[in-house]
């Protein structure tokens, strides 16, 4: 396979985001550090107003081929001040240079130690787009294993299934920032010799447990990747799991990121009460 790619796609997420993530810092009051656990370095914003109250694990984006946690901090810094959270986000390893299952077994190695800092309180989990994906394998390992859940879910524009079928019901939308050809090139990259139909690749596939967390979910009319979010969506409701879902008219692929969107206010506000409540 070949990622020439790769590199120039990084680029472009830096010059769209680099701007976008200091504006955030200039209008949240939040800190800034940097924590290790499990051996992966993270990103940890605190409100600088308030003491927190809850604990949030948040995947960034970017079609596990690029992003870092200072790109989503448009998302971040804002969920960390209205919700009252601590934020921890993972550099998680991306591919092509470290395909699945690594940023997965870095995911799980991170959160047992989360859970033992927060004590007698589960922490929440978060991720958008591939972070989403990361989030919902992570969750499904988690049931698999019996091990402690979240105690609640926020999934934006969730890259939930990566197999062909689930790339191509991208075809036909006409998303202005991520075009559907691009899809599939990530897929690649991260799959590698990996199979696409594999639940902790493709979590669509996987089983939605009857102790499936208060999960909220949210699209847009325009994203590329609404198809597959609106079948996760079902699925969750079918298995009786407590899902809600913001479906924003005329709005794009993790439309929370971009300041400027109509909506983002407005869900950003609706998620923070969501993990606040």
């Amino acid at each position: 396979m070949n990622f020439d790619w790769v590199s120039k796609a990084r680029r472009e997420l830096a010059a769209e985001f680099e701007p976008r993530a200091q504006r955030a810092l200039d209008r949240w009051q939040v800190q800034v550090d940097e924590v290790t656990l499990g051996g992966v370095r993270c990103q940890r914003l605190l409100p600088k107003e308030a003491a927190p109250t809850a604990t949030l694990l948040y995947f960034f984006g970017g079609g596990h081929v690029s992003g870092c946690p200072e790109y989503d901090l448009p998302i971040t810094a804002p969920l960390c001040v209205q919700a009252g959270l601590q934020i921890i986000a993972p550099r998680y390893a991306l591919a092509p240079e470290h395909p699945y299952p690594a940023a997965l077994d870095q995911a799980q190695a991170i959160w047992p130690i989360i859970c033992d800092a927060t004590g007698g309180d589960a922490p929440l989990l978060a991720g958008e787009s591939a972070g989403g994906n990361l989030a919902l394998a992570l969750l499904l390992s988690l049931i698999a294993d019996e091990a402690r859940l979240p105690s609640r879910l926020a999934l934006l524009s969730p890259w939930c299934d990566l197999t062909p079928y689930g790339i191509a019901l991208s075809a036909n939308t006409r998303d202005p920032y991520l075009p559907a050809a691009k899809i599939g090139p990530y897929a690649d990259a991260y799959i590698q010799v990996a199979s696409a139909a594999d639940p902790m690749i493709s979590p669509l596939k996987g089983h939605m447990a009857t102790d499936w967390p208060p999960t909220h979910l949210t699209t847009g009319t325009l994203d590329a990747l609404r198809p597959t979010v609106m079948s996760l969506y079902e699925k969750l409701a079918a298995a009786g799991a407590p899902v809600t879902l913001t479906d924003a008219p005329d709005m794009w692929h993790v439309f929370e990121a971009y300041e400027e969107a109509s909506e983002t206010p407005r869900t950003l506000e609706k998620l923070a009460n969501f993990l606040n409540s």
